[in-house]
């Protein structure tokens, strides 16, 4: 089909897209970009023959194709082998063996750096035969050399063009228009900035430029803007650094084409100074300071930081003062209690050092701007409140006292507890050491909060009196009377219990026995009385040293803290002290008064402990005598001499308890038989009138027993005394009433875990 025989709308159709076309091209699309071949809209007159070969425009069948090298132009149309970001046209002709155009024959192009022109890199020929495609770099920086090539396809038909060398080359940009909406600024402001794209050598705006911005101090919206519509570039500069801190002055804002660098261009804003406008403590955590004395870090740190319109504010003046300290101490630098000027960081924060003195208390320090005073802030939670243990601070405390003997593994917490002198928790950290005559125990704990814990356990080896000596001990000061109240150990100032060297004192008598080893501890001090030794508290106070006594103490405040306890291993079997074999029954005239029964329960043969901690002890009556007594009211009335009545009653019990005296009651009338010992008892003449009702008050009697003195269970801590457990941690007391003979009291002590056992003793009632 000829191009003469077409449609008038085809035709119009085709004119229009190519002046269209032709327009574009000859304005250049903003980025000198040509337009990529149009393909003809669908027709179906227009379509080639379904025969064995297609038709090229003329209508005849082809049955064969040649393409035309390829052809590439730049923006002006000029054939070149050089592409810059300006871009360049492809161009390749399709024509049949005759030489006629052949439309609508697919044609792709291929080529490493570049991109073309639409999404596949393929497009259709027109009318003429032609396609074009747009080509720019992948890279406006990318200098390297390629080869493009195009291969058609048509039907069956295939055919590509040979290679077609060029260069990749970076076109010499220049920004032009480059302005600010404003140049002077508040601090923390912001302002626009805008420019544009071009070709120096050809004076066209580009497109795809990458512009890079930098500046002095300040950020960007974006710092690297892509220019498009005609090379613009836009973005946003912020006189905040990236970090968050305002600038201030003279700034200078820097954009640099990315494939020029050489033609950067700079402009400067002017900057108002940062105006701080308030100030926040920002110290989060609680600040508790070791007194100078107390052995831990005597120094300390707090943070406040200047705002400018909710931005740190750097290089502001800051005056610090202290509003309420204990009076030895200081700030900004050792020794200083005066008020100090600094300045913020650039990040606007102020820290301030703290020198805590000997004495303790609270700390409130006080920043205020030197430009506004009327703003400031104040310290918060922090405090000089911590220090070294003191000799009467150390506590012991345990969650039991007594442990199973005969067992491995039963186990009590040791808790220590320790205060400076003032009853402040000593400093975190603080070791207190444990020994132990036998079993196991942790060596050493770690203070928290002042208070640390460890563990004894049972084991080998078991001392053979079942008392086990057990000291902690820990670095601290002895204790003393501080008669100039500076809060520090000084001429004048009185020890109250100077000790020095000590040991474990495992057979409890108050002093060092080196033939025993008995643990020891010597600090090798000397020149001063020391205390005696206690139980609680053992000292060495004298030591012979090359055949001379001399004392352990010295007049110095550091000494090695000490405190002795002790533990106790309790058989599971019951040791008594005290408990009959039998007992007398209640007297027949007073059964319900209760007789005593006073014993002792201790936990070892030698009686130097009690059961273990938990141990239940109960007393309980066992009634072997069970009667039913019966009264009855009989009439026992009779005849006169002269046959008158003469009336009379006999009370009768039976089946009561042997031996005893039953009451009766007959109205308001009381009687007491003795019954004998069959059982039986009765009474005449009772005076009461026949059909009397009888109540019988004292029936059989029941035996029973309580415990009515002792810990009916073992406490947690006992009074384990010293070398022997005290008496009154061992005495019980039962009572019984209402026994008789045969009946039983049972004695039953029962152990805890892990040495359960539980032991019944029968005591008789004779």
């Amino acid at each position: 089909m000829s191009y003469s025989s077409l449609p008038f709308t085809s035709k119009l159709f085709q004119l229009t897209a190519l002046t269209l076309a032709l327009t574009l091209a000859g304005c250049g699309g903003g980025d000198g970009d040509t337009v990529d071949s149009i393909a003809p809209p669908f027709d179906p007159s227009e379509q080639p023959s379904t025969g064995g070969s297609g038709e090229d425009g003329t209508g005849i069948p082809v049955s064969g194709i040649n393409v035309t090298p390829i052809t590439l132009t730049d923006p002006n149309g000029n054939v070149t082998r050089t592409i810059t970001s300006a871009g360049a046209s492809a161009t390749v002709k399709v024509t049949d063996r005759s030489g006629n155009p052949v439309s609508n024959a697919l044609v792709s192009f291929q080529a490493d750096g570049v991109t073309f022109g639409t999404s596949n890199s393929k497009v259709l020929t027109n009318t003429k035969g032609e396609a074009t495609i747009s080509v720019k770099p992948s890279d406006s920086t990318n200098t390297g050399s390629y080869q493009l090539s195009a291969t058609v396809n048509y039907n069956d038909l295939t055919k590509t063009t040979a290679g077609y060398n060029f260069s990749l080359q970076s076109i010499q940009v220049s920004l032009t228009e480059f302005a600010l909406s404003s140049t002077n600024l508040d601090s923390g402001g912001n302002t626009n900035i805008t420019l544009k794209t071009k070709d120096a050598i050809n004076d066209v705006y580009q497109n795809d430029v990458t512009v890079n911005f930098t500046t002095s101090c300040g950020s960007f919206d974006s710092n690297s803007v892509v220019s498009s519509n005609q090379g613009d570039v836009t973005t946003t500069y912020k006189a905040i650094d990236d970090n968050g801190n305002l600038c201030a002055g003279t700034q200078t804002i820097t954009a640099t084409p990315a494939n020029n660098p050489a033609n950067k261009q700079t402009k400067t804003v002017s900057i108002a100074g940062v105006e701080a406008n308030s100030m926040v403590y920002t110290t989060t955590e609680k600040v508790q300071l070791g007194a100078s004395n107390s052995g831990s870090s005597s120094s300390g740190q707090i943070e406040f930081t200047i705002y400018a319109n909710g931005r740190p504010a750097a290089n502001q003046q800051v005056k610090i003062s202290k509003v309420d300290t204990p009076p030895d101490f200081s700030f900004v630098t050792l020794g200083n209690q005066a008020p100090e000027t600094v300045t913020s960081d650039s990040q606007g924060k102020v820290s301030v050092n703290l020198y805590p003195g000997a004495l303790p208390g609270p700390v409130e320090i006080k920043a205020a701007l030197v430009s506004n005073p009327s703003i400031f802030a104040l310290s918060k939670d922090v405090s000089v409140a911590t220090g070294r243990a003191t000799q009467n601070g150390v506590s012991i405390s345990l969650s039991k006292n007594v442990l199973a003997y005969g067992v491995d593994g039963d186990t009590a917490e040791i808790t220590a507890r320790l205060v400076d002198r003032v009853g402040n928790p000593v400093p975190d950290g603080t070791v207190v050491s444990f020994v132990s005559e036998g079993g196991r125990v942790t060596p050493n704990c770690i203070t928290n909060q002042g208070i640390c814990t460890v563990e004894f356990s049972t084991q080998n080896p078991r001392p053979v009196d079942n008392r086990v000596s057990v000291i902690a001990y820990v670095e601290g000061d002895k204790d003393y009377i501080d008669k100039d109240g500076d809060n520090q150990f000084s001429i004048g100032d009185v020890l109250t219990h100077n000790i020095g060297d000590f040991f474990r004192d495992d057979n409890e008598n108050n002093k060092y026995d080196s033939e025993a080893g008995e643990f020891v501890y010597r600090r090798n001090a000397t020149g001063a009385v020391c205390a005696p030794s206690s139980n609680n508290q053992p000292n060495i106070p004298t030591v012979e040293v090359d055949g001379k006594i001399q004392s352990t103490c010295d007049n110095k405040l550091p000494a090695i803290l000490r405190q002795q306890f002790i533990l106790g291993l309790a058989s599971d079997s019951p040791v008594y002290e005290g408990l009959p074999g039998s007992v007398a029954a209640n007297p027949t005239n007073d059964l319900n008064t209760p007789k005593p029964v006073n014993f002792r329960v201790y936990g070892n043969s030698a009686r130097t402990v009690s059961m273990a901690s938990g141990t239940t002890i109960s007393v309980t009556a066992e009634d072997k005598t069970n009667y039913s007594p019966a009264v009855q009211l009989v009439d026992t009335s009779t005849k006169g001499p002269n046959d008158e009545d003469i009336v009379s009653t006999r009370i009768e019990i039976s089946n009561a308890e042997p031996n005893t005296v039953a009451v009766v009651k007959a109205g308001s009338s009381i009687f007491n038989i003795n019954i004998d010992s069959n059982g039986s008892g009765s009474q005449s003449n009772s005076g009461l009138p026949v059909g009397s009702s009888l109540v019988l008050l004292s029936k059989s009697t029941t035996c029973e027993a309580e415990l009515t003195l002792g810990a009916k269970t073992v406490p947690s801590i006992v009074n384990l005394g010293v070398g022997k457990v005290v008496d009154s941690a061992v005495s019980y007391k039962f009572e019984y009433r209402g026994c008789r003979p045969n009946d039983r009291i049972k004695v039953t002590v029962t152990t805890p875990a892990p040495a359960a056992t539980t032991t019944t003793t029968t005591i008789p009632v004779m």
